[in-house]
């Protein structure tokens, strides 16, 4: 007791000599999804994490929580004529919101030693190897507008917010008093016509529910297709979907300019042309948070940074261990149906390796197409349907594992390995003949 008690004291010396004492392992700004799954994972870990929502506003709401409480408003009125939803719109959102239970999200995490600090923030000056973090702090209490200062200093920090719609400068835009989502679960109506801009995974979903809420849509992108980086023929499946639906699909079209007409509405003008609308849509919207250059300051953007920043931050030795196997990545498009894939694409994996299989196919589970090497290494995989999600989970495990493609079961339902035996049969035959004839010819028999 009388060495433990010694030890204490020499600690608490040493702080007070030298300073460096800091209030967490891990400080998490920003509420992505991602955000909530690295202050999930730090957690677990034991680590002392703060999680600082800087996003002020009537629902602490992330994209991925958004385009969800809209698939459940699409199901709740679903069974009503397409006139009908638009007015149903605030009526039906309302008890939705209310039931959306961030209060028990809340709870688990406070019970795993999380501090959940909202409000705004910015970094202050380094003190010894640590910057401070300053925060206007709001209460959660629906009953507060009270806000309090309040300062932190932490090991690492992560910066973790939605990304934004990725957008050309447009002339007039920023003046444009244009929606982004939160601000659309705010409207008492919804218009009868909007404009959405963007091609991303979010913005197609957003646009296909709001189509089905019974407001016109018109979906504008720059790109040749929608979701430039999917696979060019799963995603035009899905865009040909959107516009079976009556979204007017833009593509290959640049906004560039944006003004205010009659009773509010906006006229947008493309490239040869003008489309007036009563709405204009951004998604995600650009945010300004300036941070300095720091090597224990982090984005975290996707799984692979979630990875990189545990590794680097958290590590449980005072030795660097190997860093852990690459996560793979997939891309979630939450439309109906839905849209996922993972690796690479059938463009990029021609230009990476000289022979590459590919295998499709188009049934009534959806159209999958998965990309693979000469051994049956899964290189890619993308595909839409009821199942997507999935099936391209299953892959991503599968290539994580270094499993090859006949060997996973959830793909024989899609004829998906009998594809691939029937594919290395020919291939090996047409290497024999190959072969064979070069051995006549060498030897000219």
């Amino acid at each position: 007791m009388l060495f433990c008690t010694s030890i204490g004291l020499v600690v608490n010396l040493f702080k007070s000599l030298f300073r460096i004492s800091v209030d967490y392992d891990l400080v998490v700004i920003g509420m992505s999804a991602y955000a909530h799954k690295l202050v999930s994972i730090a957690a677990q870990r034991k680590a002392r994490v703060a999680w600082v929502w800087d996003q002020v506003n009537d629902y602490y709401l992330n994209i991925d929580q958004i385009n969800h409480i809209l698939q459940l408003l699409k199901t709740k009125v679903g069974d009503r004529p397409k006139s009908e939803r638009l007015k149903l719109f605030a009526k039906q959102l309302s008890p939705i919101l209310h039931n959306f239970c961030q209060a028990e999200m809340l709870d688990i995490l406070q019970k795993n030693g999380v501090d959940v600090i909202v409000g705004v923030c910015k970094f202050q000056s380094k003190e010894q190897n640590s910057y401070i973090l300053e925060i206007s702090e709001k209460s959660l209490s629906e009953l507060s507008r009270d806000f309090s200062q309040r300062s932190l200093s932490s090991r690492a920090y992560a910066i973790a917010h939605d990304t934004p719609t990725p957008l050309r400068k447009v002339f007039g835009l920023a003046e444009h008093n244009y929606l982004t989502a939160h601000q659309l679960l705010n409207l008492q109506d919804l218009p009868n016509s909007i404009a959405v801009l963007g091609d991303d995974p979010d913005t197609c979903a957003i646009a296909q529910s709001l189509n089905f809420l019974g407001v016109h849509t018109s979906l504008i992108t720059n790109s040749s297709h929608i979701l430039p980086n999917v696979d060019v023929a799963i995603a035009r499946t899905l865009q040909a979907q959107l516009e079976a639906e009556g979204i007017e699909v833009y593509t290959s079209t640049q906004v560039t300019a944006v003004s205010k007409i009659e009773q509010n509405r906006s006229r947008i003008w493309l490239n040869n042309t003008t489309i007036d609308c009563d709405r204009l849509l951004v998604s995600v919207a650009p945010k300004e948070f300036d941070y300095p250059s720091d090597r224990h300051i982090y984005q975290c953007r996707n799984d692979q940074d979630i990875a990189k920043i545990i590794h680097q931050t958290l590590q449980t030795s005072l030795w660097q261990s190997a860093p852990s196997a690459k996560v793979p990545e997939i891309t979630y498009v939450s439309t109906t149906p839905p849209l996922a894939q993972i690796g690479m694409t059938e463009v990029l994996a021609r230009l990476k390796y000289k022979q590459v299989y590919v295998l499709d196919s188009d049934a009534e589970n959806g159209l999958c197409k998965i990309i693979c090497d000469r051994q049956g290494q899964i290189l890619g995989a993308s595909m839409f349907g009821d199942r997507a999600q999935l099936v391209i989970e299953a892959i991503a495990i599968a290539m994580q594992g270094k499993v090859k493609i006949q060997d996973i079961g959830v793909l024989q339902e899609l004829r998906i390995t009998e594809q691939w035996t029937e594919l290395h049969r020919n291939h090996a035959q047409l290497a024999k003949l190959k072969d064979w004839f070069t051995f006549r010819r060498d030897w000219n028999m």
